[in-house]
């Protein structure tokens, strides 16, 4: 790190345990962004004239080479040049020596701006990014005996990062350029800085950071801050430090998607589910790289983990003039679970039919062979879906047959994961008392602020998904190397997401091994054609690098025994197992490498005085294969929960209840709990307080006054 070190970094890429924030040079610059006013319009003139000496402003024109960085086909401007797609896209970057100053000049600066250029905002095909359509089954005519329950649910939960707002530190030495960020796409920031900078790629040296908290990172994000930052680099020829307020962090890194799932389900009077039809919009903002990918796997994950013989669903994104919209991978299906799992509650309540038994009778119990079985005895051998190739008359004259699995999951021991947590959370009980409480909740002598706390509970199920493999970054290359050097040392190659990830790579290394952790090393010497292209965050490059990682010490420990020479090498790569491949074009088969199952039960109270929802507690459990380090996997799981409560409400942060975390016992192979806490909570959560406030909440997060005027609306009917 050049503003560290007295000699320049010889590797193209090095880990740093510090922020990038705290880096400081003499003679340092500091930058601010100078953002668009208005959400369209074309740019006429830019006043610079009164800005104080010593400090600049660049542009669209400054830039030396492309004016654009690519991420994953999409082309996004590194500045404004004349057009405007959002309100505060930025227009260009100025400096200066105190950061204050900058910071104060980047809002006050003056533009004259056209705002009669612009696009229509409608839903319409030419706004369309990506769309997945999904027809399955036929065409389903309800019987009078069937239930049919409609309901529009939206997500707009915003995960807050609390540490370390996104930026970049650069400096330039001899012929080479130095950046010190929280990258987390280092071959695509390497390669968009040399096409907009002009640098080699051999000459770009990369020390990335102490990463920000996941849901903060735009995978393209960061790489367009380095490229802006590098810009004022090479004009000032000082080194630059450009660091988003904590303002901009949580307006333009922490603005993630609205999701709106419209959810139509016909239900026959046992409970079982006959037909889903399923539209999904998403608001992408300006523009979205990952946009078929979000439609995709948002069309997978919105029937949950639920089986049904005739399904549609429509998964659209749109982009508007809104700020573009942050998607962590790992949290994409959390939206459609809050969706199908307020659905489930809500057939619930409608039907009669308690909540645990509605999930029973229509689980996914698909086994390794492919098989749906139902709970209740029979089953019937899996066939390929049919998708958006099937016409609409054809669907009409298929004819009617056993539950065929487009999207095959394995669902492990579900059945036992949802009866042990009801058990453990007391749920059939609570829930019959709290049903019974609807009928006389709001009577003339329960109306008062001495009345007893208003109580509900719910149950929630979803599974987490290892390894997407219609995404284009796990078709890429993922592979693992190990050396074993003659004096006992041991140098893995590869780029972890964080400290946190290489310690893992080296207790599971030397717990293999025996390899001293002390003499584990990491090695992230690569060519500039052998660096990894796919982006760290990624769940794939997390739990498939770990599973690699494992296989590589299994062989490794076998062929130091018979080796006759040093260094001793090992290499292992993924490739996806035939049997277990997802078909894009299907849209059938096994989306993900594996598959674990959780559920939760979420139980709250409302003081009748302040109207204020209270948590009684929370009871999670998850089958998962064998679990190595339960009280590690118990830790974060916690972590997780806690860090959602923080965003259920809007403006206010729930206490934590106790929480229970429970793991089903299972000598399978591990799989990966990842995120899936956090994708259960919201839903579990809401219908919790639907039952508490004897309406139905549809939006996430509540606002802080729903409570009150649902409750005033139902004691005061019109």
């Amino acid at each position: 790190m050049c503003a560290k070190r007295k000699t320049l970094q010889k590797e193209s890429l090095l880990f740093s345990d510090e922020f990038y924030s705290d880096i400081f040079e003499e003679g340092m610059f500091f930058a601010s962004i100078v953002r668009s006013p208005v959400p369209k319009g074309r740019i006429i003139k830019i006043l610079t004239e009164e800005l104080p000496e010593g400090y600049s402003f660049f542009s669209w024109e400054d830039l030396p080479l492309k004016k654009n960085i690519k991420i994953a086909g999409t082309n996004i401007p590194v500045f404004c040049e004349k057009d405007i797609d959002y309100t505060g896209q930025a227009i260009g970057i100025i400096t200066g020596p105190d950061k204050k100053t900058v910071r104060v000049l980047s809002k006050q600066l003056k533009m004259n701006i056209d705002e009669h250029f612009y696009y229509e905002e409608k839903n319409e095909p030419s706004n369309l990014l990506a769309q997945r359509e999904v027809r399955y089954g036929q065409d389903y005519e309800l019987n009078e005996e069937d239930c049919l329950v409609e309901e529009e649910w939206e997500s707009d939960i915003n995960f807050q990062n609390y540490t370390e707002t996104n930026g970049a530190f650069c400096c330039i030495k001899g012929q080479n350029l130095y950046i010190s960020a929280p990258n987390m796409w280092i071959s695509s920031l390497r390669k968009n800085l040399s096409e907009v900078t002009g640098f080699g790629e051999e000459n770009i040296f990369i020390t990335r950071t102490k990463t920000l908290s996941k849901t903060s990172d735009i995978l393209w994000l960061n790489t367009l801050i380095c490229c802006q930052c590098a810009l004022a680099c090479m004009k000032l020829k000082k080194p630059v430090k450009l660091e988003f307020t904590r303002t901009e962090q949580q307006i333009f890194a922490e603005n993630t998607s609205s999701v709106k799932i419209r959810h139509r389900t016909a239900v026959d009077k046992t409970g079982l589910i006959k037909s889903m039809d399923i539209l999904i919009h998403v608001n992408a903002g300006a523009y979205n790289p990952f946009a078929q990918e979000i439609a995709d796997r948002l069309a997978i994950a919105a029937t949950g983990v639920y089986k049904c013989p005739n399904i549609k669903i429509s998964s659209n994104i749109y982009k508007s003039h809104s700020i573009p919209s942050s998607i962590d991978f790992s949290m994409i299906a959390s939206k459609a679970f809050y969706a199908v799992e307020n659905q489930m509650n809500k057939i619930s309540r409608e039907t009669g039919i308690d909540p645990l038994e509605l999930r029973l009778l229509n689980l996914k119990t698909e086994d390794r062979h492919g098989k749906s079985k139902n709970l209740h005895g029979s089953g019937a051998k899996s066939t390929p879906a049919t998708t958006s190739a099937l016409s609409a008359e054809s669907a009409k004259n298929a004819k009617s047959s056993p539950f065929e699995v487009p999207v095959i999951l394995e669902m492990g021991k579900a059945k036992e994961a949802l009866q042990a947590v009801c058990k453990a959370a007391t749920f059939l009980r609570k829930n019959a008392v709290y049903k019974m409480e609807d009928s006389f909740r709001f009577v003339r002598d329960n109306a008062s602020p001495y009345a007893p706390p208003m109580r509900g509970i719910a149950l929630a199920c979803a599974y987490e998904g290892t390894a997407y493999l219609g995404s284009n970054f796990i078709k890429k290359n993922l592979n693992v190397e190990l050396s074993y050097t003659q004096d006992k040392k041991l140098y893995i190659r590869g780029i972890p997401i964080s400290k946190d990830i290489w310690q893992i790579w080296q207790k599971t290394a030397a717990e293999i091994t025996g390899i001293p952790v002390e003499n584990i090393f990491l090695n992230t010497r690569y060519s500039i054609e052998s660096e990894p292209e796919n982006p760290q965050t990624t769940n794939a490059s997390i739990y498939i690098t770990l599973v690699l990682i494992k296989k590589a010490c299994e062989a490794l420990v076998k062929k130091i025994s018979s080796a006759e020479g040093f260094p001793v090498m090992v290499k292992k790569s993924f490739s996806v197992n035939p049997r277990k491949s997802w078909n894009l074009e299907t849209f059938s088969g096994y989306p993900f490498s594996a598959t674990s199952f959780a559920a939760m039960i979420v139980e709250i109270e409302l003081d009748m005085a302040s109207y204020s929802p209270q948590l009684r507690g929370i009871w999670f459990i998850a089958d998962a294969g064998k679990i190595l380090n339960p009280h590690a996997a118990e830790t974060a799981l916690k972590k997780s929960i806690q860090e959602g409560l923080k965003e259920l409400i809007e403006d206010e942060e729930l206490e934590s209840p106790a929480i229970s975390i429970q793991f089903i016992q299972s000598e399978d192979e591990p799989k990966q709990l990842g995120d899936i806490a956090a994708s259960l909570l919201p839903a579990a959560y809401c219908s919790a307080l639907s039952q508490a406030v004897g309406e139905t909440i549809t939006n996430m997060p509540v606002q802080t006054d729903t409570v009150y005027k649902l409750t005033e609306k139902l004691k005061n009917p019109q």
